[in-house]
Order: C-alpha cells, then structure tokens, then sequence
C-alpha cells in the first residue's frame, strides 16, 4: 500500500510549476532588485557630479570678479539641496606649476607665472534600496562625490 502511494506521487505532475515558481522568484526579484539598486547608484553618482558642476558653472559666469568660497557653496546648496557642511570649496594659487600658500607670486620667485585655482566637491550619501537584514544587507550605504577644478586666473 505504501509503495503503491509512492509510486503514485512520483509519476504525479501537477503543481510542479508552482513549486518551481515558488523557488525561483525570490533569486529573480534579488536579482532584479541588485539591477535597480546599481543603475540607482549610477544615477546618484552623475547627480552629485552636475551638483559639483553647478558650482563651476556659476564661478565660470562671475570671472570678472570670482566669487568667494562661501558664495559658491550658497550656489551649490541652493542648486542641489545638498547641505552646505557637504559642499566643499578650496582656492590655491601655483607659481611657476608649484603650489603655494601665499595667496600670490609676490616674494616667490621673480617673473613667476601666478594661476590661481578652485576646486569644488560636493558629498552626498546614497542609501541602497536591497539592504533588507538577513536576506540581502551586503549592500552598504556609500557616499559619492562629485568634483570641478577651475583654473580662476
């Protein structure tokens, strides 16, 4: 009797495609969800490199006077909405092709060629969606950041 019914169960057919199903969906939606979260990463990446852009963008259309450090950072916050504490800005000046920390040439060296330089970098966090503990928590928050070195003079 008993082997009668195992032999019954295993010539029987039906509802194998829903225990495939119920196998295979959860490794196909993570990884659909990993897709989704790397293309998301990506995305964050080029925002937060146009947020340091924006900040070039507008130093570019104030080259009469270059605007000042704190000035930039107000530009960038109110452009991206990224905190200013996120935004950095920094200003050297390089005589002859060596940086210096004298804001000019004057007492370096005679006839040097003075450039003056600023950079902008701006930090953002990018909080992955397929972190959810015990199924899928290899993915970890990471910051990117974005950055536009002008040459001011």
């Amino acid at each position: 009797m008993i082997r009668a019914l195992k032999n019954r169960l295993a010539r029987e057919t039906r509802g194998t495609a829903t225990v495939e199903l119920a196998l295979a969906t959860p490794v196909l939606l993570t990884m659909a969800l990993a897709g989704i979260d790397v293309a998301l990463g990506f995305v964050h990446k080029l925002q937060v490199q146009q947020y340091a852009q924006i900040g070039g963008d507008y130093v570019m259309s104030e080259m009469e006077n270059v605007p000042l450090d704190a000035e930039v950072k107000l530009r960038v916050n109110e452009g991206s909405a990224v905190p200013v504490t996120d935004i950095t800005v920094d200003t050297w000046t390089e005589c002859n092709g060596v940086k210096v920390m004298s804001p000019t040439c004057v007492g370096q060296l005679t006839g040097a060629t003075e450039t003056k330089f600023m950079q902008i970098e701006v930090k953002k966090v990018y909080n992955p969606i397929l972190n959810i503990p015990g199924y899928a928590n290899y993915v970890k928050q990471f910051t990117s950041t974005g950055k536009v070195t002008l040459q001011v003079k």
